[in-house]
């Protein structure tokens, strides 16, 4: 075979940028920040105000059971099933490191929402979309009493939400655009996540294979990039297994449960579904399933549908930390911010918007719909406790 013929073979079918570069969003480094701690206000005000009207009381919120959880780790303990009370570590390490117990954490989890704003911004500004469509795409993805309440209650999963999102982004670079860059930092991005929200392990790998799906600029590859990408993941967990049996506490002592199936978890879900309430939460899967036929793309489909799958599996297998809800909500609109083609024409802008504004709309009716959340905004608000 000739030198040029394997040039041929291994050139991509799209590329990012003729010189390699692509531009950061503001291109200066303190308008960057500037629109990050901007985009993080409103968040930290809200956990002002809910630490104000609950008079410091996080009691019912993840944040509250994360400073709990980690005040009390086993941290002069030899027993190696200790250390799985450490996990996910990423996210309780950062605990006990950030002052300010879990209202700390409430004004450490807005400045993070305020960096996934930002980023989202410049991946869209990056693909060239109409300024009409990315301003619903952000106005979806952050008016949302969902973000909100994660953003300042849950620091465990905002950051995992973080990481999921940044990778998904960087994926969508790998796979489409053959930057192999920015696939090592996928893989580790997704490994983070699984290290950060214990809820992200299983979305994690769900998130590889998007990878065989999205538009590929080296269709031969798809499989091996999906491998690039979870190998991480699989890799950094299946040390913690070993390191488990090697020491006789079993393969999943280190990840703090045991994954048990729970049936009577998995009845009431499954009666959750036929009410109301249940047609709600899979409302928005709903949506991008049938948005995702429709611009022929039936992979997206199956990546959302295994998505909210995954979710609802962490929640049964005992993965879900106390006070978390809406998680699945925003990978679906992370999913779709980072997977959406540039619209190329009027029919695609407006089927893009369309969505976005049905899914925004899916998300206000949602907020209302969980205890939880309709508790934190009685609380923000001024109406008390539900």
């Amino acid at each position: 075979m000739s030198t040029t013929r394997v040039f041929e073979r291994d050139a991509p079918a799209y590329t990012e940028s003729a010189t390699g570069h692509i531009a950061k969003y503001p291109s200066n480094a303190w308008l960057r920040w500037g629109l990050r701690l901007l985009a993080a206000m409103p968040f930290i005000a809200l956990a002002i105000a809910y630490e104000t009207a609950s008079a410091g009381d996080w009691s019912a919120t993840a944040n509250g059971a994360l400073a709990e959880r980690v005040s009390h780790l086993p941290w002069g303990t030899p027993d190696v099933a200790a250390m799985g009370e450490l996990y996910p570590p990423i996210s309780n390490l950062l605990a006990v490191i950030i002052p300010g117990g879990a209202f700390g954490l409430g004004i450490a989890g807005s400045l993070v929402a305020g960096l996934l704003i930002q980023l989202v911004i410049q991946s869209m500004q990056r693909k060239h979309f109409p300024r009409g469509v990315r301003v619903i795409f952000i106005l979806t993805l952050a008016i949302t009493p969902i973000f909100a309440y994660i953003a300042t209650t849950n620091f465990e999963s905002i950051v995992g939400l973080t990481f999921f999102g940044i990778g998904m982004l960087d994926l969508v670079r790998f796979i489409t655009y053959a930057n192999t860059q920015a696939g090592f930092r996928a893989g580790l991005l997704f490994a983070c996540s699984a290290f950060t929200d214990s809820t992200g392990l299983l979305a994690a790998l769900v998130a590889a294979s998007a990878g065989t799906f999205i538009i590929q600029s080296r269709p031969g590859a798809r499989f091996a990039n999906a491998i690039v990408v979870v190998f991480p993941t699989i890799a950094l967990m299946g040390a913690l297994a070993l390191l488990g049996v090697v020491f006789g506490v079993g393969p999943l002592a280190m990840i703090r449960g045991n994954l048990q199936w729970n049936a009577n978890l998995a009845s009431d879900f499954l009666a959750y579904l036929g009410t109301p309430q249940g047609l709600v939460f899979l409302a928005p899967t709903i949506v991008v399933v049938i948005t995702a036929i429709v611009m022929r793309f039936p992979g997206v489909a199956l990546v959302g549908v295994l998505l909210t799958a995954m979710t609802v599996i962490a929640f049964i297998v005992g993965l879900t930390p106390p006070g978390m809800a809406g998680n699945s909500y925003i990978l679906l609109l992370l999913l779709v911010v980072a997977i959406v083609p540039t619209a190329t024409t009027l029919r695609h802008a407006l089927l893009t918007c369309t969505t976005s504004i049905v899914l925004w709309g899916i998300g206000w009716v949602s907020s209302f719909q969980r205890d939880v959340i309709a508790a934190w905004i009685a609380t923000v608000t001024g109406g008390g406790p539900l």
